[in-house]
């Protein structure tokens, strides 16, 4: 591509168009999620008033959550009391297992 590419009134409105769609979709991620925010209190205390959802729904956020978000977690008033064994059990599991190391094979002799 030559500079002539760069200077042609086309090529700029077609790369306008690609950095403009990219920022759309940035802009509707981040309505999502404030949208996710913004739901989230009123979806903790409907949750908690059915107490296995409740237990569930918490014991899944902090199993997922970063080590530090989970610590503030804990910290919710709405958090059920006794969680904690199956919050410790679920990051177990989701934690990736370790290869067992193999010893090398012998190398043969020539």
């Amino acid at each position: 591509m030559d500079r002539s590419d760069y200077e042609n009134p086309k090529y700029q409105r077609a790369m306008d168009i690609i950095v403009g769609l990219g920022r759309s979709k940035a802009a509707t991620e981040a309505e999502i999620l404030k949208a996710f925010a913004d739901t989230l209190p009123a979806f903790l205390k409907a949750a908690t008033e059915d107490k296995d959802f409740g237990d569930k729904v918490f014991v899944l956020f902090e199993a997922v959550a970063k080590v530090g978000d989970a610590k503030k977690i804990k910290r919710h008033p709405l958090r059920p009391e006794g969680i904690d064994p199956e919050v410790e059990k679920l990051r177990e599991a989701r934690k990736p297992k370790a290869k067992a190391k193999q010893k090398p094979e012998p190398k043969p002799e020539a």
